[in-house]
């Protein structure tokens, strides 16, 4: 490890990237406890210093999955939802509804996570799921049969990757994002051929997209949506990239394209897990305003459309609303509730 940290820790000038077998091997130590806690959190920090290259953070995958439980679930278009594992303060965590609603319009979807991670510790997709009754808790073979069988499941980090779990608590010492922030969102433990994810800081952008890539991904979308997240908001307009064979499209989501009621920051007040079920579940009733209904009817419609179920967002949002007039939407959440 002391010939990885000199390496990244010569500063502007003097430090190089690890090359992607050199990134596995030094994430592989870190993932051990091979080496002191102080050296594991040097590499993290001079990491996040110097920026990570695309090839690191493929590296530091390969060391991750090396070292994960991995499910291959035989479904044709699955979508891997990478969703930041440390939450969200500011705002209601659409996301675990609106993959719900997409599922029950056709998609297949696997999401992802862990509790109370720094270093925002937010409200994450487990916890929602998790007040909304569904099981998050579930062996690699249960959420492969899930997926089969109801289209939906959830892998935990502490079931999946307890290695990557066990670094709970130095990742809190550190206060700080580190490569490990970017690497579980797109590690795509279950196989997936889709991805959607949220984009935080412009400058990852090409080089998210070029691991995501190495994950084995057809296609990936990039959204810089609300903190960040993969949800994309109704009061403005945000960024998109779509990645596929054909190269990067960049473009801007823009929701008065689409006809709806801006949900505001008002609207999105956030709370803790349990708020943010009973909200999601009155807009699988149908009993939500149309600000709520809305934007969460226009995330099922991207994922419907990152995972190629259509042929453009305003398709997906058409399925979405059905799904949820229907009882679609709501009798699939009954179901997961029911395989808890």
């Amino acid at each position: 490890m002391q010939f990885f940290l000199r390496q990244i820790g010569q500063g502007p000038k003097g430090a190089r990237d690890l090359t992607r077998e050199e990134a596995s091997e030094a994430l592989g130590l870190v993932l051990e406890r091979a080496v002191p806690d102080a050296q594991i959190g040097g590499f993290l920090l001079l990491e996040r210093f110097k920026g990570e290259s695309a090839g690191e953070l493929l590296g530091f995958a390969d060391a991750l999955r090396a070292r994960s439980a991995h499910i291959a679930p035989q479904v044709e278009g699955l979508l891997d939802v990478g969703s930041p594992y440390d939450g969200r303060n500011d705002y209601l965590v659409i996301s675990p509804a609106a993959s719900i609603v997409a599922v029950a319009a056709g998609a297949a979807i696997v999401m992802h996570g862990e509790k109370d991670l720094a270093p925002k510790h937010g409200v994450g997709v487990i916890d929602v799921l998790e007040a909304l009754g569904v099981d998050v808790e579930a062996p690699p073979e249960a959420v492969q049969r899930s997926i089969e069988e109801m289209g939906f499941g959830f892998l935990r980090q502490r079931v999946f990757s307890p290695r990557l779990f066990a670094l709970r608590d130095l990742r809190d010492e550190i206060a700080l994002r580190s490569n490990l922030n970017t690497i579980e969102k797109l590690y795509n433990l279950a196989g997936a051929q889709y991805s959607i994810i949220g984009l935080t800081h412009m400058p990852y952008m090409e080089k998210m997209l070029e691991a995501a890539r190495g994950m084995g991904f057809r296609r990936v979308l990039l959204v810089q949506g609300l903190e960040g997240n993969e949800d994309a908001p109704t009061h403005r307009p945000c960024r998109l990239f779509d990645c596929s064979e054909a190269g990067v499209e960049e473009s801007r989501l823009n929701p008065a394209d689409y006809g709806l009621t801006p949900a505001m920051p008002e609207d999105l007040a956030p709370g803790d897990a349990r708020h943010n079920a009973e909200v999601l579940q009155t807009v699988l009733e149908g009993r939500a305003s149309a600000a709520l209904s809305d934007i969460v009817a226009y995330n099922a419609g991207i994922r419907l459309f990152a995972s190629g179920r259509v042929a453009g967002i305003e398709a997906g949002l058409t399925a979405a609303r059905e799904a949820i007039a229907s009882g679609a939407a709501l009798r699939k959440l009954q179901e997961l509730r029911q395989r808890a």
